[in-house]
């Protein structure tokens, strides 16, 4: 039987408000009765929102833990002015909880670049790791596909690449349990001596790792199909990937539905259809992604996810939990 967890949820940064992160965690704990959960945010805001909840989800408040935050860290906010002025900000406190033990993980959908800065001060780096970079996996034709970096870091040294390349390898092979799982990096072709100098670099120092299983660089498109299970690129190439392919799943899906709506289908036959569709290539259940090189787990979601997708990523993160992601990183790396 599983264990009980306890995740700290930054209630601020996402472009919805924190009503949609309540709603979100709400229903997380309504799913998962082993869970419970710090709401961290400014009580002249939050507490209104509570108690506005209804009877039939107020036992659920139970394990909700309302921990005030006057501060907010904003997109805006300079990272010295983050470390060293907004240490009462609901993503400072929330990334704390998980440096003092008292929660199991982080989830946030405030901004990425503090949340890595503040990630990196107050829980730390696995030894031997310069930064720590968002993993998260994408669909593709023969299953998922761990992709790392999407974001975290605009620009990486091909030292950094290599890293990734150690970490996302030591991630995919626990959780498979294959320490031989396919590693490639992303490049503009697969020749020999194209792309950029730092990708050169990576290359050359994964090809002489001896302990990972690394096949060469790989294209966009082949991620899609299949050809590798960890992808290693910068945080600008992920970033554009992923929202790319979110792009292009959000188009196809509308299009889909429209040419079903015309068909001589039944909507219960087309609601079937967009089931299965939406359970392998729906961008909100694949939302939230792991701050990997950390000693601990902090999730980072979309600042645009809505309710739906923001518990996807509150379940992920339970998941990872539950999997011991963190304690066999530490273990392996």
């Amino acid at each position: 039987m599983s264990s009980y967890y306890t995740l700290a949820v930054d209630a601020m940064g996402g472009d919805s408000g924190p009503s949609t992160s309540l709603e979100a965690a709400l229903a997380s704990l309504e799913r998962h009765p082993r869970l419970s959960l710090f709401w961290v945010g400014p009580q002249d805001i939050l507490a209104p929102l509570i108690a506005a909840v209804t009877d039939k989800q107020a036992p659920l408040l139970q394990r909700l833990y309302f921990i005030d935050a006057p501060q907010v860290v904003e997109k805006t906010d300079d990272l010295m002015v983050i470390l060293r002025q907004k240490q009462n900000s609901s993503m400072y406190i929330s990334l704390s909880l998980v440096a003092q033990g008292k929660a199991n993980g982080c989830v946030s959908c405030g901004s990425s670049a503090a949340l890595m800065a503040l990630s990196r001060h107050l829980i730390r780096m696995l030894p031997g790791y310069e930064r720590p970079a968002f993993a998260s996996h994408i669909p593709t034709r023969k299953g998922m596909c761990l992709v790392l970096d999407m974001g975290a870091n605009l620009t990486s040294t091909g030292q950094q690449l290599y890293q990734f390349g150690q970490l996302g390898q030591a991630l995919e092979a626990s959780l498979q349990q294959n320490p031989k799982v396919s590693l490639k990096l992303l490049n503009i072709a697969t020749e020999s001596g194209t792309g950029q100098a730092q990708v050169q670099a990576a290359h050359n120092l994964l090809e002489s790792d001896a302990k990972l299983n690394y096949l060469g660089y790989i294209e966009p498109q082949e991620v899609f199909d299949g050809l590798a299970s960890v992808v290693v690129c910068d945080g600008y190439a992920g970033n554009i990937l992923i929202k790319s392919g979110e792009g292009v799943s959000n188009m196809l899906a509308h299009s889909f539905r429209k040419n079903l709506t015309s068909s001589d289908l039944t909507p219960t036959q087309i609601g079937k259809i967009m089931q299965a569709w939406q359970l392998q290539f729906d961008p909100d259940r694949l939302n939230g992604a792991f701050l990997l090189g950390l000693q601990g787990l902090v999730v980072k979601s979309h600042s645009y996810a809505n309710a739906t997708a923001l518990q996807y990523a509150i379940e992920a993160t339970q998941d990872y939990v539950e999997m011991q992601v963190t304690e066999r990183l530490l273990e392996d790396c």
